[in-house]
This record gives structure tokens, sequence and C-alpha cells, in this order.
């Protein structure tokens, strides 16, 4: 009956140091997690740093640009324009009468539906 007390109690001795070896490999498990999330939320903190500056010179070179444009000096349209290269001459449209008294905007609202209708129809096989 001793050898079996002595067996339990031997037991009970390696049962309580496994228990404390795993508690502290809980801790240094906790700790290194806890090390990893706070170098985590550094890198982030940088990275938004980061981008609210980028951020921040993107919008200065915006509002640079817009005031730029608006400070564009006015076109002098008595200055003769230089061509580099020969242009046409703008179509002038001709002035054409309307005769029919106008036309009617559903006849012309359908037209363009049965235009779509024509185009984009599926194919027949």
């Amino acid at each position: 009956m001793t050898r079996i007390h002595q067996n339990v109690d031997e037991m009970l001795v390696r049962l309580t140091e496994e228990a404390q070896g795993e508690t502290e490999l809980i801790r240094a498990l906790g700790d290194a997690i806890r090390r990893v999330d706070e170098q985590l939320l550094r890198e982030v903190r940088n990275v938004t740093i980061q981008h609210e500056m980028r951020r921040e010179a993107i919008v200065g070179e915006l509002q640079t640009l817009a005031t730029r444009l608006c400070a564009l000096p006015a076109r002098n349209a008595a200055r003769a324009t230089v061509a580099a290269i020969d242009q046409p001459r703008p179509y002038e449209h001709p002035e054409v009468e309307n005769t029919a008294g106008g036309a009617d905007w559903r006849e012309a609202a359908q037209n363009i539906n049965d235009d779509f209708e024509f185009t984009f129809q599926e194919p027949r096989h």
C-alpha cells in the first residue's frame, strides 16, 4: 500500500511540475503575442502617418495646380495665332429654314429606341 501512496505522491509532484512548466509557457506565449501586437500597432501607426503625409503632399500639389489654373493669363484675341501646320477652315453649317414647323420629339425618341434595339439586338444563330 505504501508503494501506491509513493507512486501517487510522485505523480502529483510530476503533475505539479508539468502544470507549472505549462503555466510558464502560456505566460511566455502571452508576452510574445503582446509584444507582436504592440509592434504591429506601431507599424500600423507609422503607415498611417506616412499615408497622411503623402495625402497632405498630394492635396498641396492639387491646390497649387488649382491656383495655377485660375491664374492663367487671359488669351489675347488681337494676337495672331501661330499655326505649326496648315489648319483647315472650320466647317460652317448652312442655315436651313424649318419648313415643317418643328419636329415631333416623341418620334425622335422612338427612332433612338429603334436604333438601339437594332444595334444591340442579340445575334441570330
